[in-house]
């Protein structure tokens, strides 16, 4: 008996188009979120001054009773400037492409576009801080490399450095409450790890993961947990470099940050721009489309005293 079979005859398609696309994997990106926003000018050149005045001394000797007028203080400056850069990237796309293809590519151009736009933001801004003046190798560590992994010690060594810089923390405290499990968190600085780091995080004296804070709800999405007075924001974009520690481990730089200690700088009337062009502006055959994105901005840390590269391995 003869049987027709797909061998014999196949279907004219041979499969079947999944409308709901898969996600793209994309970082945690957490080196901007305590960066003060700051505008540049429109029609105001390409660099920007930003000035600090410094403190004056107390006034800790008495006037007394002779009428003699003490001498007067100085008032003295530091000028920061930052100089605005500008970036874009872009995708062209036949017109067969957008014409024959089941999937929406030009929404998805948009939608990658997109994360190319906050990654480059935010890779920018990671390499800004990591040139602080700033640096501190974890030292408390027992796995023989230098630097070592981190423990609590170097936790409290960076926490005091910036109390002593007059750094201010950024959070305020999670009070106690009656939860088993939980614990509260004090006030805190923010310190920007490569998730590499999950592991000897979680091995540290005295780390409180997220679940265990008594709100977890006021806690940031890729936030990872707290050790004394530094909550840890973790991102696959972390900065980390290869094979460069004694032993020839990967060194994984830790940026921790105080309030107002590092800004972006934004150009006015330049700010983030998606730009479409249909293929009519291509060619004499109207062949292809571009889609893409351009901007002005520039990271600048403000105070280096109170942005700290602590330098670890892993344990």
């Amino acid at each position: 008996m003869a049987i027709t079979t797909t061998t014999i005859l196949p279907p004219p398609v041979q499969l079947s188009f999944s409308y709901k696309l898969l996600s793209i994997p994309t970082p945690y990106l957490i080196h901007k979120t305590a960066a003060t926003l700051k505008r540049m000018p429109k029609n105001g050149g390409t660099t920007i001054r930003m000035r600090r005045y410094n403190r004056l001394n107390p006034a800790v000797v008495p006037l007394g009773n002779t009428g003699e007028t003490p001498p007067a203080e100085t008032l003295s400056a530091v000028d920061i400037d930052a100089t605005i850069d500008f970036y874009g990237q872009y995708i062209q796309l036949n017109e067969q492409v957008t014409l024959q293809s089941q999937d929406p590519v030009l929404n998805e151009a948009a939608r990658v576009l997109g994360i190319s736009l906050r990654q480059t933001e935010d890779q920018l801004t990671r390499d800004r801080l990591l040139a602080t003046a700033t640096v501190i190798h974890c030292v408390g560590g027992v796995n023989g490399d230098n630097p070592t992994e981190i423990t609590r010690a170097d936790v409290d060594t960076v926490v005091k450095t910036l109390l002593s810089a007059d750094a201010r923390t950024i959070t305020d405290s999670i009070e106690g409450e009656d939860k088993f499990g939980t614990a509260p968190v004090r006030d805190a600085f923010f310190a920007y790890a490569h998730t590499d780091l999950v592991g000897t995080l979680d091995s540290v004296a005295g780390f409180t993961q997220v679940n265990q804070y008594p709100s977890p709800m006021k806690a940031l999405r890729s936030e990872w947990g707290a050790i004394g007075n530094l909550r840890f924001l973790v991102s696959s974009a972390g900065a980390k470099t290869p094979s460069s520690s004694l032993l020839g481990n990967d060194i994984y730089d830790i940026i921790c940050v105080g309030m107002d200690s590092y800004a972006a700088i934004l150009q006015d009337g330049y700010s983030a721009q998606f730009i479409y062009r249909p293929p009519i502006y291509d060619g004499p055959l109207a062949l292809n489309a571009s889609v893409g994105y351009k901007f002005a901005e520039v990271p600048v840390i403000t105070n280096d005293a109170w942005v700290i590269k602590l330098r670890s391995t892993l344990k």
